[in-house]
Parts: structure tokens; sequence; C-alpha cells
């Protein structure tokens, strides 16, 4: 019989304690491998989103650009405005291709207790949302007293275009030109009207909440920056900066997160450890009886090795199906915590982290499993019968 069916035997034997063995490795494995898939995915999506926007720079208020940035790509409302002759000023760089004003504020509904995100938008914001697609209604605002529901502010207000829409907040009433179909954004949460009945409806004349640049030409993105940057009021910021801010965040939390699956691998390695010894330690009269019909050390050594590695194994096989059921439970439990955190699923199963756990799983298992392996290889026949 060979040492890897005579191994598995003797892990069959004792199931239960093997059996939990595997199972708290396992879950370290599924924690390992859905914190990295986290992570990769987290990156690729917010990259996708800043890309799929086209827009390279941000004009917003004087504060935190960092933070109106990301509000204004998320829909929000800022506490600040910025002039709306900033936007002339914009226009007129000969670096900018397209300057998109916008103007985003919240309206408490007060029958259902919600807050409802309006934005003011003209023609040039709709270049820089490609995603957009009409479900039903026109092609875009039918007149100033225009509105456009995102898919979920439709189902929300039970809209379809052509009704009457009213917004207790401005005290206004609209009519409904089109329903947008869903696009995973923020959008789809949004009602949208012509910028200057945003401005009156909100009391808000002549001011902006951002501006969404895209240029010519990217190489041109530092130039127009420092000329930019001069605007009375406002400041800029890029895209790619914020999206390094937000990673270097994310970094730092994977650092942690991967520091507490290490951690966890670590527990298991010593629970993998004492499980092994006290196997030892429990078979030595079993060992010895092997010695004494010829088993050598080495033969004895590679049992109780292939023994962990089996293990080892074991738990990889379950942790990888528990990882790939669980990864968007963990992603819904780390998705409140996460700036910027795009829209959508972005949880992904990478076989770089698949590959990384199951090294160090193996690894774990094999050096787990040397010592205790020394131990059984130095079991002398006669003390161990006799119940030294």
């Amino acid at each position: 019989m060979s040492l890897g069916w005579l191994a598995l035997r003797n892990l069959l034997r004792r199931r239960l304690r093997h059996g939990l063995m595997v199972g708290a490795l396992a879950v370290s494995v599924a924690v390992l491998v859905c914190l990295s898939g986290f992570g990769a995915g987290y990156e690729r999506a917010l990259r996708a989103e800043l890309d799929g926007m086209g827009v390279q720079l941000m004009l917003v208020p004087l504060g935190c650009p960092y933070d109106a940035a990301a509000r204004v790509m998320r829909g929000r409302a800022l506490d600040n405005t910025l002039p709306e002759q900033a936007l002339a000023e914009v226009r007129n760089d000969p670096a900018v291709a397209v300057a998109a004003p916008l103007l985003t504020t919240a309206a408490l509904h007060p029958d259902d207790r919600r807050v409802d995100l309006w934005v003011g938008l003209d023609e040039s914001g709709r270049a820089l949302r490609p995603w957009w697609r009409v479900k039903s209604g026109a092609a875009w605002f039918t007149g100033p007293e225009s509105v456009i529901l995102g898919s979920e502010a439709a189902a929300a207000e039970l809209r379809v275009p052509g009704d009457q829409l009213f917004c207790p907040a401005a005290n206004r009433s609209l009519r409904v030109s089109a329903v947008l179909e869903r696009s995973g954004t923020s959008d789809d949460s949004l009602f949208f009207v012509p910028l200057l009945t945003a401005q009156e409806m909100f009391d808000l004349p002549g001011r902006l909440t951002a501006i969404a640049i895209r240029l010519h030409d990217p190489g041109q993105l530092r130039e127009a920056t420092a000329r930019l940057q001069q605007i009375a009021g406002a400041q800029v910021v890029t895209l790619t900066e914020m999206m390094g801010v937000f990673l270097n965040l994310v970094g730092s939390v994977r650092v942690l997160l991967i520091a507490i699956a290490t951690l966890a691998m670590v527990v298991c390695a010593l629970g993998l450890f004492n499980t092994m010894l006290a196997g030892v330690l429990d078979r030595a009269e079993e060992l010895a009886v092997m010695r004494a019909l010829g088993a050598s050390r080495h033969h004895l050594f590679g049992l109780v090795t292939i023994e962990s590695l089996l293990l080892a194994a074991a738990g990889i096989a379950v942790g990888l199906p528990l990882a790939a059921g669980s990864g968007h439970t963990l992603e819904g439990l780390i998705r409140p915590y996460m700036p910027l955190a795009p829209l959508g699923t972005f949880w992904v199963l990478t076989g770089g982290a698949v590959g990384q756990a199951v090294v160090i799983s193996l690894v774990m298992g094999l050096l787990s499993g040397l010592y205790p392996a020394w131990r059984a290889g130095r079991v002398q026949p006669a003390p161990a019968l006799k119940g030294d």
C-alpha cells in the first residue's frame, strides 16, 4: 500500500478531529481569497467607471476637492456652489473639448420621508454620459417644465412619460418627458431637469455645483489644470489623482484585511501543527509496530508529512467553493465603508487570489507537519511498545 493511501486511511479514522481542522482551514482560505478578489475587483471597477465617464477634470467649489468630486460623481449635493461665470472661463480654455455644468440639489420628499436628488444639466452633460439609454419617451427634455427620470426614480414615483410629477420641496409641477433604462450607475435614482429650471426651482440663480471637463488631448492635462486653477472660488481635481487617493486608502484597508487573514492562517497553522503532533503521540504504538515491521524513519516522516499536506489540500478544496459562494456577501458587508464604491457587483474570483491561497495553504501544511513528522520518525519500537 502506498504512503498516500495509508495517509488518507489514517485521516479517515479520526474524522471528527480532522473534519474540524479542515473546516478551520477552509474558512481561512475563503477569507484570504475573498479579500484578495475584493481588492482586485474594486480597483478594476473603479478604473472602469472613471474611464467610462470620459471626464479628465472636475471643477468644484473650494473645500476638499476629492470629497466634492466624489459627491458629484455619485449625484450627491454639495454645501458650496460655483459662480456660473466659471463655466464661460472653462469653455474658453483652448484645451477643453466639453465642459458640462451640473447643479445637484437634495430635496426632501415628506410623504415618503426620503431625500430625492435633482440634477440640472444641459446638452453637454449628456455627452459625458455614454451609458444613457432612453427606455421610453423623448430623447431629451421637451421643454423647461420637463423632467427625465432614472429607472429607480420612475419606479419609486410610479410615473411614465407624459405623467405629471410634483416636487414638494420646490412646490413645482413638471411633466415626465422620458424614463431611462437601468444603467447600474447613480443616475438610476436621479431626477434630471434642464439647468435653468433647476436653478429656478431651488433658488440658486447663476450657481453650479460642479463642471465636468473633457479635454481635446489628455496630454494637455497638466497645462489645462494650471490655467483652470486660477478661476476664482474654484479648484480643479483630476479624476486620475482622485482615483489614486482612493486606491491608496483602499490599499491601506486591504493591508489591514490581509493582515487579519494572515493572522487567521497562522492560527490555523498552529492548529494543524497541534493536530498532527497529537496524532503522532496518540499513534506512538502504531508507529512503533510499523518500525518493528520494517518501516524506516523516512517512511514515517513521509507518512505524517503527506497527512498534513492532505489536510491542507482538503481545506483548499472546501475553501475555494466557500469563497465563491460568500464573496458577494463579504462585499455587501464591506461596501458601506469603502470610499467611492462603484455601483454594481465588483467582487471577482481571480486566478491570482486562488493561486496565492493554494501556495500559502500548501506551504503552511508542509511546515506544520515537519516537526510532528520528525517526531514520528524518531519513534523507537521497544520503548513505545512498553508504554514509556
